[in-house]
């Protein structure tokens, strides 16, 4: 069975799916949508570039020839899509997953799935009575690094985890408006929470303080915070710092990047695009990183969808809700500067993916 494959949304990230999905002998995209024709074509130009590439290396590639659309019901229309990758803006999420979901089709959902909690609700209930599988697009799951780390933690005790991204702001024009963006820790910072979720636990309360500093001179549209720390504690007890910022564009330290748990006679750090590094009684080790872990993510969808296989996603719809509402508590604290009870949140929120 070849999957048929569908992509909503062509802009940059959606490039770096298609340039492993043409690279899969087990999948096809057959359709490509976005509302600005002119970026299908740039991206269907981009992506055979890779694919000349590939053969020249004497490796399978598939040319891109997809059919272009400015619609994606039209497209959901006339293609027998198997899956649909939803590679969109944070504020347009809802009217396009429905209408893949009504149609039966399977999807993967870049992070962050939505901003609004009650949608993403509604969108898992249609999911889970549709049966389908949906995932979220936090690749960094799939990196053979991080199941290692799960792997020596596993009955271990964890005292305290420390997560830092900083850089500058990406470049996308909705980005730097908290109506459409949702702030770096929403939309960025996200795949470290969804990190910590993923070794230490699910998260009870935030507090987060946050400020826009600097940003904001040159551009007054600039409303996001662009300094942002934040404390957590875990259901399970364990207590985290997650600082993050968008104000060093023009350089940090590479270590200040990642995540590090320190439990019971070992340190675990998770730097991004680095090697891990394990410090134990017995000394240092490190271990090489996938080069791209999103590859990994992207032929577990596949194979997930040919074989009816769920449980090779390891990111499912329900899972990013949990790491959204993580998020959004850190916004909704820095905003009131009170705590934020996450398991509250969700169940006055997203009551379907509240915790047991």
């Amino acid at each position: 069975m070849t999957v048929r494959i569908g992509i909503i949304g062509t802009g940059g990230i959606s490039r770096s799916h298609l340039r492993n999905l043409v690279c899969n002998p087990d999948a096809e995209v057959v359709g490509l949508c976005d509302i600005v024709p002119e970026q299908i074509d740039k991206t269907r130009q981009v992506v055979n570039d890779h694919v000349e590439k590939e053969l020249e290396a004497g490796r399978f590639a598939r040319r891109l020839d997809a059919v272009g659309y400015t619609d994606y019901r039209e497209m959901i229309r006339k293609e027998r899509l198997d899956g649909v990758y939803l590679c969109l803006p944070p504020y347009v999420h809802g009217d396009p997953e429905e209408a893949v979901i009504e149609a039966g089709i399977h999807m993967l959902v870049e992070k962050p799935i939505t901003l609004d909690l009650a949608l993403a609700s509604r969108i898992l209930d249609a999911i889970q009575r549709k049966g389908l599988i949906a995932a979220s697009g936090y690749q960094l799951r799939y990196s053979p690094q991080i199941e290692k780390a799960k792997e020596l933690l596993e009955g271990k005790t964890i005292g305290m985890a420390l997560a830092m991204r900083f850089g500058g702001t990406p470049g996308t024009p909705w980005y730097t408006r908290q109506e459409t963006c949702g702030g770096q820790l929403v939309e960025q910072a996200t795949h470290h929470v969804d990190q910590l979720r993923y070794l230490v636990g699910e998260v009870d309360t935030v507090y987060a303080s946050a400020d826009l500093r600097i940003n904001h001179k040159n551009n007054p549209n600039y409303d996001i915070f662009d300094v942002n720390c934040m404390t957590m504690t875990f259901v399970n007890g364990v207590v985290a710092n997650f600082a993050n910022s968008l104000i060093s564009g023009y350089g940090t330290p590479p270590e200040a990047r990642g995540v590090h748990v320190f439990a019971e006679n070992i340190t675990v750090s998770l730097p991004l695009g680095r090697p891990m590094r394990v410090i134990t009684p017995e000394g240092t080790q490190e271990f090489p990183d996938s080069n791209n872990p999103m590859a990994l993510e992207d032929a577990a969808f596949v194979e997930a969808i040919k074989t009816g296989n769920a449980s090779l996603i390891k990111s499912d719809y329900l899972s990013g809700i949990r790491s959204l509402a993580v998020t959004i508590a850190g916004e909704r604290s820095a905003r009131t500067g009170k705590p934020v009870s996450v398991p509250e949140l969700l169940k006055a929120e997203a009551p379907n993916a509240a915790s047991d």
